[in-house]
């Protein structure tokens, strides 16, 4: 019987409750619909790519100071500490205890009152101990195992959580530079067609007051240069947007901006995907849901443990004595031990309940767990081919630039040949100036277009 008994504890305590995490199945196809750059994914931080030494100072800056970063990282400490504590509650705890006491009792109450009868009763009685004690539970059931396993994945999580925030504040901080930079270069262009604008409506009312024109074509140009002055303060107003949203993500007052002054590119090579397998696995939302799914699948393991009895052992020694004089002796030496089983045979219909609810917890986050790789995929699929429109807006733009130029100096050489009239000439460089205002929106939509395939590739900041 006692054999019996042995061999049923040690086949409890081979097993664990509830299922072991296999990772589940997903549809992930073999290779991207849109054309991409092949190769193997790069390891240096994406943005490097810029070759932008201000985009690479605030970036460097913003890995450091950023706030939501940094509310990343205390929530991985507050997850490793959580995970220690889960590895600890398996291992034997012990802790020391030691008093002393000293008392003196009233004759006039209680076992004090003796003393006025009985010579050899004190009223005085002294207590001290000092013992060494400790407890294990076996967890035979491994209800304590599945908790940890929760907890490791909960850091697991934590840990793709800063990679998220790093990537987000990375991608948000690059957005915003290029937005700005693109800000600043069309509040030139702007400048350019507004001088343009109101010489033309000087040539205007000296046409009109000669009679050359009539006041509807004056009023159209004097409309024009209105126009054009117009958007100047919502570019200005852009300008200053982003300047503070610069400097909240690399930890400032938006009153203290950072210095921006520098050189300015918003070209870079094409992102490299690699195959979506290894995109999937390198995103950390994809990697964030499937830690979630691993802690929901070890809840159900905890939930059934909770089917199994509970065994605990306990024990102190130590010295116990009423005379300290004779506290550390042999006589005082105290020993005990303690076995404690704790089963909840009555009480099944909770636990089917807990274990119902761990079962739908692990079926809600599979199902989010799939849905983010369809989301993770359908993202880079989208910005790859945004991307690749905005490489082809970029090219027509430069063209319709370039040939817009090349009729400027035609119709420069002409005015100075006296062939064209000044107005003519003015008409050409106010075309000129809205092909460059034109062209640095879509050289700027091409650099957020390449932050956006970035994070949707899920590249590393570091």
């Amino acid at each position: 019987m006692k054999r019996l008994a042995l061999l049923c504890l040690a086949a409890l305590a081979a097993c664990t409750a509830g299922p072991n995490y296999t990772p589940p199945e997903v549809q992930v196809a073999p290779a991207w619909r849109a054309p991409v750059t092949p190769g193997q994914v790069q390891n240096q931080a994406w943005w490097k790519g810029f070759a932008d030494p201000v985009l690479e100072q605030l970036q460097t800056e913003a890995l450091t100071a950023n706030l939501t970063i940094e509310q990343a990282l205390a929530r991985l400490d507050q997850s490793r500490a959580a995970a220690g504590a889960a590895s600890a509650a398996r291992l034997p705890a012990a802790q020391v205890d030691a008093n002393a006491a000293r008392a003196q009792q009233s004759l006039n109450s209680g076992l004090g009152q003796l003393s006025r009868y009985v010579p050899d009763l004190p009223r005085t009685v002294d207590s001290g101990n000092a013992t060494l004690n400790g407890s294990w539970d076996l967890d035979f059931a491994g209800g304590l195992r599945r908790r940890q396993e929760a907890a490791r994945a909960s850091v697991d999580e934590a840990e793709a959580g800063v990679t998220a925030a790093r990537l987000a504040v990375s991608a948000e901080l690059a957005q915003a530079y290029f937005r700005l930079r693109t800000a600043e270069a069309q509040r030139a262009a702007l400048g350019r067609m507004e001088s343009l604008a109101r010489e033309r409506q000087r040539i205007m009312a000296a046409r009109l007051a000669a009679g050359a024109t009539s006041a509807a074509e004056a009023e159209r140009t004097s409309a024009t240069a209105e126009q054009v002055a117009a958007a100047v303060p919502e570019t200005l107003a852009r300008i200053e947007a982003e300047r503070a949203r610069i400097a909240v993500l690399v930890g400032r007052s938006p009153s203290l901006p950072p210095d921006l002054s520098g050189s300015f590119t918003a070209q870079a090579p094409d992102p490299v995907a690699g195959l979506p397998a290894a995109v999937l696995r390198a995103r950390p939302d994809v990697a964030a849901a499937e830690a979630r799914l691993v802690a929901a699948n070890a809840a159900i393991g905890a939930a059934m443990a909770e089917y199994w009895p509970s065994l605990s052992l306990g024990g102190l020694i130590g010295f116990q004595s009423n005379r300290f004089g004779e506290l550390f002796t042999g006589d005082s030496v105290a020993i005990q031990g303690a076995a404690s089983l704790r089963w909840r045979l009555f009480d099944f219909g909770r636990i089917n309940a807990d274990v119902a609810r761990a079962k739908g917890r692990n079926r809600e986050l599979l199902a989010a767990y799939r849905e983010t790789v369809l989301r993770a995929t359908g993202d880079v699929e989208t910005a790859q081919f945004a991307l690749a429109a905005a490489r082809e807006a970029l090219a027509r733009a430069e063209s319709d630039h370039t040939l817009r130029q090349r009729a400027r100096n035609r119709d420069d050489a002409a005015f100075k040949a006296g062939a064209i009239s000044r107005e003519t000439l003015t008409a050409s460089d106010s075309a000129l100036a809205e092909a460059l205002l034109r062209l640095e929106d879509v050289r700027g939509r091409q650099a957020v277009a390449i932050v956006d395939l970035s994070r949707a590739l899920g590249l590393p900041t570091q």
